[in-house]
């Protein structure tokens, strides 16, 4: 069994792939409508599995296999849905914001399995550090929600209403019948796909073709790395360590996410953000660290 110090590992490659995804659905959103966007980097993610699989030696368990019917959900609610709420935020708003509402999943992560799940409770230590990701949440979006019913704050809302379908799949998934983390991410973004595509046919028009390099290039690359590999990692590290812990990595992927905005798309975020992340990134450290035990003498 792999050890523990792979797992951080695996959400280190999950922090970079996820925190510079925003930057990419910036870009892929200013020519491809949202629902349009959610279809098209889950069909790709299906292929890039697919594939996966194959070079692996594995396949799909038969339909009639019970894990379908989670995966369904998990494709649906935890990944099409979610995907398009981000993908209009980010219409109308920083990438780097949107990605630091996304910092909300961990919250209701952590309450969810507190409920749900009996081997993931709240300590003092975890809940202290949900606490603190949540005020550095609270600094970044308050002073825009109470400004009133304004287009960003409209963003701001379909983002965070977003990771909390996140935070649902997450613990949805530690419940799921086990399959290998290779083919549960196939499942789960094929049936996102089909919901996502459902949606699209039945509420926008499709993209205008050609288009244009950009926008393609960033759909393909989120769809094929930031939907389709990184699926690999979160269904493993949601087996091996629990929800909680992985979703921890949504506090770290806004750094990520705030850098390339400012360099790569000419963001400039103020200070609220960069107090926000602070804070966040202390949370990450409460929540996710695990005491020494006294060695015996």
């Amino acid at each position: 069994m792999q050890s523990r110090a792979f797992d951080w590992v695996v959400m280190a490659l999950l922090v970079a792939i996820w925190g510079s995804g925003f930057a990419f659905l910036k870009v892929a959103t200013q020519h491809i409508d949202p629902l349009w966007t959610s279809a098209i980097r889950t069909g790709v993610a299906t292929l890039t599995l697919a594939a996966a699989m194959l070079l692996q030696g594995q396949r799909p368990p038969p339909l009639r296999h019970p894990a379908w019917r989670t995966y369904l959900f998990l494709g649906a609610v935890g990944m099409a849905i979610p995907l398009g709420f981000f993908a209009f935020a980010s219409q109308r708003t920083p990438s780097a914001v949107v990605a630091i509402c996304n910092g909300a999943s961990p919250i209701f992560t952590g309450v969810l399995a507190h409920m749900f799940l009996a081997g993931d409770r709240l300590t003092v230590r975890k809940t202290l550090g949900i606490m603190v990701g949540f005020a550095g949440l609270t600094t970044l979006v308050a002073p825009r929600l109470l400004e009133g019913a304004s287009v960003e704050a409209m963003a701001l809302a379909a983002a965070l209403f977003g990771s909390f379908l996140y935070a649902i799949a997450n613990v949805a998934t530690r419940t799921a019948p086990y399959v290998t983390p290779t083919v549960g991410a196939f499942m789960m973004c094929a049936w996102a796909f089909v919901t996502a595509l459902g949606l699209a046919v039945a509420f926008e028009p499709p993209p205008a073709w050609p288009i244009p390099t950009p926008s393609l290039v960033a759909v393909l690359t989120l769809g094929a790395i930031s939907t389709g590999l990184s699926n690999i990692g979160y269904v493993f590290l949601v087996q091996r360590r629990g929800p909680l812990f992985m979703s921890m990595s949504i506090y770290l992927a806004p750094c990520i996410a705030t850098g390339l905005g400012m360099a790569a798309l000419g963001e400039r975020p103020g200070w609220p953000a960069f107090v926000a992340l602070g804070l966040i990134l202390v949370g990450v450290g409460l929540a996710t660290m695990t005491p020494r035990r006294a060695q015996p003498t």
